[in-house]
């Protein structure tokens, strides 16, 4: 049960915390270095043909860059309000249209990955901290701290040589085959599916790598930590098997930790596809940020900003709730 209050004051707290997102997506574009009309970049990667000076005259009137910055920031919001959200400068395209088509790339892949690792993860922590100290323990503990060691860009190197160049069993890069013959019906669906499913096969593993160490470490350590709880004493005294102990009594304990850490890891989906989709060339929201870094386009920056700020908030907001209910040892406040 909700405890009375609680829930108008965080809902509070999480809409001032959008109205600050709100204003660093604006500013923070506009703070760095360099002009985004000095070259036409058209596909976001080089300036080989720079702008003409009427051009870039009527592009800076259109994004009213010529404006002065408060005159500017009433524009943006005004926008936001109607959501629009610009036209992209290295692009001839919407920025939601850019969105739109990017986005299931980076859910599709980051979500699979973050289920994976958290089931996998969480599985091999219980193992590990069911006995801690012994043999089991010690090994898993060892090559976790191993892999959360590495940065994600060496692990999807890593793989990439091993796999795509050495073993040449799944493509250096990309989302899809390149001008495939998949046929229509039902079997060229379930062919166009394996196909993407083969891309990024590589891609999501270094994702399930990176994040469940971070789940196996909480969940051992969870488990270690409730050994010696009474009620896990009776639960074994009354003659229950180990596998419903761990799954009927275990688990529902350790829960918290491991959502913060799932709420965590799913809030920092661009930050993770930054790096993975730039390795590997997945067309998602990591490399679309990429580009739009090197073109300076400021409506695709804020846009993808804006898109996983909100994104954190929303995550976190929706954990705190879930905490409200699940906490049940917390008692009504007075005043």
């Amino acid at each position: 049960m909700i405890v009375r209050g609680e829930l108008p004051r965080l809902t509070m707290r999480y809409l001032l915390l959008a109205v600050a997102v709100v204003l660093l997506n604006f500013f923070i574009p506009r703070l760095l270095p360099g002009n985004p009309l000095t070259g036409s970049a058209g596909d976001g990667l080089d300036v080989a043909a720079p702008l003409s000076a009427v051009a870039q005259e009527q592009l800076r009137a259109y994004y009213h860059l010529d404006e002065p910055m408060n005159g500017q920031l009433a524009s943006y919001l005004s926008d936001l309000v109607h959501g629009d959200l610009g036209w992209s400068i290295s692009r001839p395209a919407p920025v939601a249209a850019l969105l739109v088509a990017r986005l299931p790339w980076t859910l599709g892949l980051l979500l699979s990955a973050l289920l994976i690792s958290a089931v996998a993860g969480t599985a091999l922590g219980v193992l590990a901290g069911w006995f801690p100290g012994r043999g089991r323990d010690r090994l898993l503990i060892s090559v976790t701290a191993a892999l959360s060691a590495i940065p994600e860009f060496l692990i999807a190197i890593g793989l990439l040589l091993a796999f795509a160049i050495g073993l040449e069993w799944f493509p250096l890069l990309g989302g899809r085959s390149v001008f495939p013959d998949f046929g229509s019906g039902v079997a060229g669906s379930a062919r166009q599916i394996l196909d993407i499913g083969w891309h990024l096969t590589l891609p999501a593993t270094t994702l399930v790598l990176a994040s469940a160490a971070g789940f196996l470490l909480i969940a051992r350590d969870a488990t270690a930590a409730v050994q010696s709880e009474p009620w896990l004493v009776v639960a074994r005294a009354k003659g229950l098997p180990e596998r419903q102990i761990a799954l009927g009594h275990v688990l529902p304990n350790i829960a918290l930790p491991l959502l913060t850490f799932f709420a965590l890891r799913l809030g920092a989906v661009l930050g993770g596809a930054l790096v993975v989709e730039r390795v590997f060339g997945v067309p998602g929201l990591g490399l679309l940020a990429f580009e739009a870094i090197r073109a300076r386009d400021y409506p695709v920056l804020q846009a993808l900003f804006l898109l996983s700020s909100l994104g954190v908030l929303v995550v976190n907001f929706g954990t705190e709730l879930v905490y409200l209910r699940l906490d049940r040892r917390r008692g009504p406040r007075l005043g």
